[in-house]
């Protein structure tokens, strides 16, 4: 017998090394540029082009993207080509980067946590498929071989050597690849976003993870031409290329989502292609929501997703051999592929979307973080995998309360006294937050303000990187200093930036108020604390920075609760030019929409105080956003300036005109949506009694954001009673609407049930309360089908007398149903009353002639049925022994005539009569009996 005991080690996720920001300098290619021609320009023009500008081409000039090489240098080539009257656009060709930026530090954090943060798990619950929506990865390219992502690839391209495969030599891409497609519920491994996905790897960057725009473009088109429809581009960098530009245009024109990682320059530098319009720019955060301190930020930004410590595939060949092939991937590089895995879960559930469509659903239904309403540093707020797949949204990510030293006029005092120093402390608490202090000085004198924040850690995912800002009384420029963070300097061991402390020097005039910014320059929040001093001490400096354009707002920025009666104010810091403040300047925005309101602007030249006047109502619980750009001073225009207010959540009013309508069966109910800011939905219950239901009671009608609905399946003779409230996405609900609607009763009876063919009936009915109140003036509707037929149609529209009763005389022509409707109204039940039957028998006329004869000889009897019934048979009876018998029959006549012949075969006295059995619109009938006497 032989066996083994213990336990292997298991194999670890492999962290790869820290690697650095790169450079916020924007990089070209020395001696190329990209070109676009015109549709127009011949395959002959297009040369004559390249080589007027001395350059040579390494593809077909007839591309849409044509990549033209020269001896001048980048610059001085593309002058050249941009004044050719054949070329429609031309750029430099810029290098772009891998977004990611991989930690040294090793952390085992499972997929559900920060799947979980965009609602993935919630998701998989709605859609576990992207159906045929590939999606196409432009990165380092894939490997192809991971068990993981085996059967979930398609055929790929790459465009650095398009004569190799899209072989991964860096890594990135088969990361970046891995969170959107790898196989998911397959025992091994991780799950991709897209669960089951037909990933599209297309390599357009190198083993160093730097590749050009002239890649990158052909990348694009390659992709859109070969069905993708999700781009995922975990690149970029600065410099803004047309050309570029035009590719992703292109793409997004032909049906292709495009999805890109805003970046990793933890400035609001704008990246490319994440900041054109047309693509979905993708901020980073951890896994509790809080944006990172390496997130690229600014207006161009869309959505933010989980962007550190995410676990996805990675290369086998360049994975360490103790380590499994699976990396954690920290960056926007990897919270792009987040949105992307979304974005075609997306458009599979609803295939006919547009690129905007799909951004839209992406972008409303996002969960608000950081400064309320759409900001600089989440967009429009943190992805909700499950709400964009038709799901229930999750609350809003909390944020902090803003400290009340917003702007110049609520600096905090720092006595700092002669020759002395004095430190104070505060943290960062909301991204963008700005921290003003105030020194006074009684003379001239040298200061130095220094900051200092809580020790760097590559451990954390939200560090503080300073910014300092030094400004006179007047808010004109005294100096600045920012953070080096993340250039140097670093720590030789882990290659993680370390603590800095930030100075600034300036000169300070006597009698004057020196104002101090601080900031977190990277966008992000740190609730660590910092230590501002400032010291009468140093040479000063020459005055730097940039003037900043206000002394005051309110409310205050960051701030919550304000009154729905606010009027907004702005009081600039100096001197401004009164006719350029007005409402193209000054304007107020739906933070949450970023659409404007309505508002008159008043201005105050003495004061310098701009008071905006909203002409619409502002709706509680909604952020609003200040915005001041094109304001004119006496130095020139003033620097933009915006700030955000949120109103007070008071809940929702009560659904207005909350009315119901009764139907047969049905109630019709309708309302209006009062004004909110933050509608979670319309809540109708009912009590089948006079008595209305609670908002925990009775039956559900309706929860939605509509303003009406259908309610079926009701009882007749029964009084309903409805009850609406109104809740909003804090959970408040407004107070209850209520209508009833009064059950009623109907019947209806008939003189006869049976009659003659043109005999006359009086239909009678009743439309009365169940407790038996009439009503005078109820339209009653008397409808009538054949016996043989199902379709009712109306006989008469009648009007109910004091006593709630209605009558009706009618001749039927066959035999009919009847029933008679209460259509309902405002306050009573529609009611409908049970079928009743009439049949109608035709007449049937006999005549014998002659009625005596002697046996042996014949009489005869004839006549008419009416209706005619032509083609029918009617029958000759005869009565003997007690019961009548048929002996002969006859097809009628198209009028209706038969005429039967008899010769008795005894004397004596004979019955005869002419029976119609009955078809399907008239009962039997019999004629008159006819007696012969037979001697």
């Amino acid at each position: 017998m032989t066996g083994s005991s213990g336990s292997a080690a298991q194999p670890k996720p492999y962290r790869p090394p820290f690697t650095a920001h790169p450079s916020a300098a924007a990089e070209f290619e020395p001696n190329a540029v990209m070109v676009k021609f015109k549709p127009k320009a011949t395959t002959s023009a297009r040369r004559a082009a390249v080589s007027k500008a001395g350059g040579s081409t390494e593809g077909s000039v007839a591309s849409n993207v044509v990549k033209i090489k020269g001896e001048l240098s980048a610059p001085d080539l593309l002058k050249k080509l941009k004044a050719d009257p054949n070329v429609e656009l031309a750029s430099l060709n810029y290098k772009r980067y891998i977004s990611a930026v991989p930690n040294d530090e090793y952390y085992n954090t499972d997929q559900k946590t920060y799947l979980g943060t965009a609602r993935v798990p919630q998701a998989w619950d709605l859609s576990k498929s992207t159906g045929n929506q590939t999606v196409a990865v432009l990165d380092t390219g894939v490997d192809a071989g991971h068990p993981d992502l085996v059967g979930h690839l398609v055929a790929g391209y790459n465009a650095t050597s398009p004569n190799r495969g899209p072989i991964d030599d860096n890594g990135h891409g088969t990361m970046t690849l891995g969170i959107i497609a790898a196989a998911a519920n397959n025992g091994v491994g991780v799950a991709g976003v897209g669960w089951n996905v037909k990933a599209m790897p297309v390599k357009v960057l190198d083993s160093n993870g730097g590749g050009y725009d002239v890649d990158i473009a052909e990348g694009i088109d390659w992709a859109a031409a070969h069905g993708a429809k999700v781009i995922n581009m975990s690149l970029g960098g600065p410099g803004d290329n047309p050309v570029l530009h035009d590719a992703v245009k292109r793409a997004v024109a032909g049906g292709v989502t495009v999805v890109v990682a805003a970046g990793n320059s933890g400035t609001d530098e704008l990246q490319y292609p994440a900041a054109y319009p047309e693509a979905i720019a993708v901020a980073a955060t951890n896994a509790g929501g809080v944006l990172t301190d390496f997130s690229s930020y600014g207006d161009w930004v869309d959505v933010a997703a989980p962007g550190w410590n995410i676990l996805s595939t990675g290369a086998r060949n360049l994975t360490p051999p103790e380590y499994a092939p699976y990396w954690y991937c920290t960056g926007t590089s990897c919270s792009a592929p987040i949105v992307t895995g979304i974005a075609a879960l997306v458009k599979n559930k609803w295939p006919s979307f547009t690129p905007d469509q799909v951004a839209q659903r992406l972008e409303v239904l996002a969960r608000d973080a950081g400064p309320r309403g759409i900001d600089p540093y989440y967009g429009h707020g943190i992805v909700d995998a499950y709400a964009a797949l038709g799901g229930r949204f999750a609350p809003d990510f909390p944020v902090n309360p803003e400290d009340n030293l917003d702007q110049p006029s609520r600096s905090f005092p720092v006595a700092v006294p002669a020759g002395g120093s004095k430190s104070v402390t505060s943290t960062i608490s909301v991204e963008g937050d700005v921290d003003w202090y105030q020194v006074t000085s009684a003379t001239n004198r040298n200061l130095k303000v220094s900051v200092t924040g809580p020790l760097f850690s590559c451990a954390y995912s939200v560090n503080f990187g300073p910014r300092i800002d030094v400004y006179n009384g007047s808010l004109l420029p005294l100096g600045h200093a920012v953070n080096p963070y993340p250039s140097t300097p670093t720590d030789p061991a882990t290659g993680c930036p370390t603590a800095t402390t930030l100075t600034a020097s300036v000169n300070v005039s006597a009698s004057d108020v020196t104002f101090i910014a601080v900031r977190n320059d990277n966008g992000s929040r740190d609730t660590r604390k910092y230590t501002l001093t400032v010291s009468e001490e140093g040479a000063g400096s020459t005055p730097s920075g940039t003037a900043y354009p206000v002394v005051d707002v309110k409310p205050n920025d960051l701030s919550a609760a304000a009154p729905l009666t606010t009027t907004p104010l702005v009081m600039f810091a100096r001197t401004v030019v009164a006719g350029s403040v007005n409402p193209t300047t000054v304007r107020l925005l739906n933070g949450r929409t970023g659409t404007a309101v309505g508002a008159m602007i008043a201005f105050d030249a003495g004061t310098r105080l701009a008071t905006i006047k909203p002409t619409v109502p502002l709706l509680d619980n909604t952020p609003y956003r200040i915005v001041v750009n094109g304001v004119q001073g006496d130095g020139g225009t003033l620097a933009p300036f915006t700030s955000v207010f949120s109103t007070v959540d008071q809940g929702p009013a009560a659904a207005g005109a909350f009315d119901a309508t009764g139907a047969y069966l049905a109630a019709n109910l309708s309302w209006k949506v009062p004004p909110t800011g933050d509608l979670d939905q319309v809540i109708v219950r009912r009590n089948p009694t006079s008595k209305p239901p609670t908002s925990t009671t009775g039956t559900l009608v309706y929860a939605g954001t509509g303003s009406a609905v259908k309610d079926t399946g009701l009882a007749q003779g029964v009084t309903y009673t409805y009850a609406a409230w109104v809740k909003d996405r804090g959970g408040k609900v407004s107070p209850a609407a209520t209508t009833q609607l009064l059950g009623m009763k109907t019947g209806i009876s008939t003189t006869s049930t049976s009659i003659n063919y043109g005999g006359t009936i009086t239909l009678r009915g009743s439309t009365l309360r169940i407790d038996n109140k009439a009503y005078a003036g109820l339209p009653t509707n008397l409808y009538v089908r054949p016996k043989n037929s199902s379709k009712f149609t109306l006989l008469a529209a009648l009007k109910t007398s004091a006593t709630g009763t209605v009558s009706f005389a009618y001749k039927p022509s066959v035999s009919s149903v009847f029933m008679m409707t209460f259509p309902g109204n405002t306050d009573l039940m529609g009611t409908r009353t049970p079928d009743i039957t009439v049949n109608v028998a035709p007449t049937i006329s006999a005549t014998m002639t002659p009625t005596s004869i002697k046996l042996g000889s014949t009489t005869a009897i004839s006549g008419y049925v009416a209706p005619p019934h032509a083609g029918q048979s009617v029958y000759l009876q005869q009565y003997g022994n007690k019961v009548w018998k048929s002996i002969a029959s006859l097809k009628l006549t198209s009028s209706g005539k038969y005429a039967f012949g008899i010769r008795p075969a005894t004397r004596g006295q004979i019955a005869y009569r002419i029976w119609f059995p009955g078809d399907a619109d008239h009962a039997q009938a019999f004629s008159a009996t006819k007696i012969a006497t037979i001697s």
